[in-house]
């Protein structure tokens, strides 16, 4: 009886061993260590599928970015993402842009976020953490400058210029200027 009970212990140890190996807690953020995840929500309707167009031209421009859309299911979990920087970049629609920045309406819950924009798609706007590196955002920045035409609603580089709250990247990469 005791050598059954410990066969059946043994067996239970060593078939839960895979599982712990493959918990995909730590694959999430290796995932997003390799992908440009550009981060959107359900409720703020139109932002998800314009990420999809985002993510296909910045990939044929910057392929070593290996963009991706993200999509979070509410404003809680977009705040959440954001706020301990596991997301760098937010797509949202200008009020809700907003509404992150004052935390007020959605956010107001939740608190305000420090965020910088990084470029105007009609009525949508790219966020991009304050810290999230320079030469990251004046990468994107320029690569927008180049495809701007080819997306809905994108500011040309010359309007972009006259934007309040822009990362200071983006001003160096739309002048022309050196990577930082």
């Amino acid at each position: 009886m005791f050598k059954l009970l410990l066969i059946q212990v043994l067996f239970f140890l060593i078939s839960s061993i895979p599982a712990y190996a493959h918990a995909p807690w730590g694959q999430y953020q290796v995932y997003r260590q390799k992908h440009l995840l550009i981060m959107s929500t359900i409720v703020d309707e139109p932002t998800y599928p314009y990420s999809r167009k985002l993510v296909e031209a910045l990939n044929q421009v910057l392929p070593e970015a290996k963009a991706r859309p993200a999509r979070a299911k509410n404003f809680e979990r977009v705040h959440n993402l954001f706020k301990t920087k596991q997301m760098h970049l937010v797509l949202l629609s200008k009020s809700n842009a907003k509404a992150l920045l004052e935390g007020s309406g959605p956010f107001s819950d939740f608190g305000a976020v420090n965020v910088r924009t990084l470029y105007e798609f009609g009525e949508m706007l790219l966020l991009v953490q304050p810290d999230f590196p320079d030469s990251h955002v004046w990468i994107l920045a320029d690569a927008f400058k180049k495809i701007y035409d080819r997306l809905p609603g994108a500011l040309s580089p010359e309007k972009m210029m006259s934007l309040t709250n822009l990362h200071p990247a983006v001003l160096l990469a739309i002048r022309g200027d050196s990577i930082p």
